[in-house]
């Protein structure tokens, strides 16, 4: 990382005054043309104008210091730091200025002064770096040792949503009124998953920006960011009476589209998990779960290990399974791109197979974790206890089995209720 001195951060070139009046109820601005300050002197000037339009709030709250405003306004016995509005007039136009603490309501007022064109940046301080490079760099020297998969995931974000925007302006151009408009933007076609995704990837590089004494905040940190986004549509368990439907039709398909459809729906196990399994894994009454086939590039197939620790575990190996397996036994990959086994299937192999099965049982609405989550609720119903059905899924925690997996239908709650009221 680039290691700038103090003397060279504070005199970066930030805005070119304007205009004569930023507040049609506070004082005049200084009356400097095309002059450039530095980071201090506007840091002043901003400071002067969101302390005058919060005037009113002193007022109405009784405060006679404003190092009261320093973490925050809060009322006796309030642990919560009570929100700052104060309607300003920029450029004709009422806005609202809005923070916690003084800081961060002039943080506000800059933003919106830059956004409306009243202060603008200057071009001569070329030692800030572009957003881009400074990313790339603090990525490539402090988050080296991620998987794989984490990898190219981080990729992806970076080249589809946080560089086009961003990978060209420079650090201390970045507002986070920008990054709201942005993320608002955003939040209409991706969902809250998603955006938390982007906003963290990124808030570490400013961050580090921050420590490296380039810039002064991170914009993604202020109180006034929002994260929505749609609802993420979570997992779910497939009906009963399609189950049944499904198990009573697995004898009767063939080749892999058979193998895989008795797989996830009699172990509860991942689908990657599923594509790493191999015939020697079946041992007398258990499943070996120790490898998972993931497709990083989303075609290649890559071995590794399985999700977790308590990932590697053993599935029972029940009967019913059994009976649909052993008369395909061979060796190697049970699911694999030649009958030699020798290789597990591809991204578009494995997507062919399942896409067979979702078509033949209508299952359009539902993807090949939800069997995951079908067994798991299954299995509860027939009074599994919650820490065998999360060891057997792989949880560290029945929490997470209880929160995400097992789905409380009415299959679920009305034998328990039944019974109860025949005690």
């Amino acid at each position: 990382m680039k290691n700038s001195s103090p003397e060279e951060n504070r005199t970066i070139p930030l805005v070119t005054e304007k205009h004569e009046r930023y507040n049609s109820n506070a004082a005049e601005t200084p009356t400097a043309n095309e002059c450039t300050y530095t980071q201090d002197q506007v840091a002043l000037i901003a400071s002067e104008a969101a302390r005058a339009a919060v005037d009113g709030v002193y007022a109405r709250l009784n405060l006679d210091k404003r190092s009261e405003l320093n973490s925050g306004i809060s009322k006796e016995n309030e642990d919560m730091p009570r929100r700052i509005r104060e309607l300003i007039t920029i450029n004709g136009k009422e806005r609202w200025l809005n923070g916690y603490s003084i800081q961060e309501v002039c943080d506000h007022y800059v933003d919106l002064l830059v956004q409306e064109g009243i202060l603008e940046w200057s071009e001569n301080n070329d030692h800030i770096p572009l957003f881009g490079e400074y990313m790339k760099q603090f990525f490539g020297t402090f988050k080296t040792k991620q998987e794989k998969n984490t990898l190219i995931n981080r990729e992806r974000i970076i080249r589809n949503h946080i560089q086009p925007l961003f990978g060209k302006k420079r650090l201390d151009r970045i507002s986070t009124t920008e990054l709201q408009a942005w993320l608002n933007e955003l939040a209409k076609k991706y969902s809250r998953e998603t955006l938390l995704k982007i906003k963290n990837t990124m808030s570490p590089v400013f961050d580090a920006a921050v420590e490296d004494e380039i810039i002064s905040r991170n914009p993604l940190r202020s109180r006034r960011i929002e994260i929505g986004g749609k609802d993420t549509v979570g997992h779910k368990a497939i009906p009963n009476e399609k189950m049944k439907l499904i198990r009573k039709n697995i004898p009767l398909m063939e080749g892999k589209t058979k193998l895989m459809a008795a797989l996830l729906s009699y172990t509860g196990m991942r689908f990657e998990e599923v594509l790493g399994l191999k015939w020697e894994d079946i041992q007398g009454e258990w499943i070996l779960v120790e490898r998972a086939v993931v497709h990083p590039t989303r075609n290649q197939p890559e071995i590794k290990k399985p999700k977790t620790k308590t990932s590697e575990r053993l599935v029972p190996y029940i009967p019913a399974l059994g009976n649909i397996l052993e008369p395909e036994r061979k060796t190697g990959f049970i699911l694999s791109k030649e009958d030699d086994g020798k290789e597990p299937l591809s991204y578009s192999e494995a997507r062919r197979v399942f896409q067979k099965i979702r078509n033949q049982f209508d299952l359009k609405d539902y993807s090949a974790h939800d069997f995951r989550d079908t067994c798991a609720t299954e299995w509860r119903a027939a009074g599994i206890p919650l820490d065998v059905i999360a060891r057997i899924l792989g949880h560290a925690k029945t929490e997470t089995t209880e929160r995400k997996y097992v789905k409380y239908g009415e299959d679920l709650l009305l034998p328990a209720l039944k019974t109860l009221y025949t005690l």
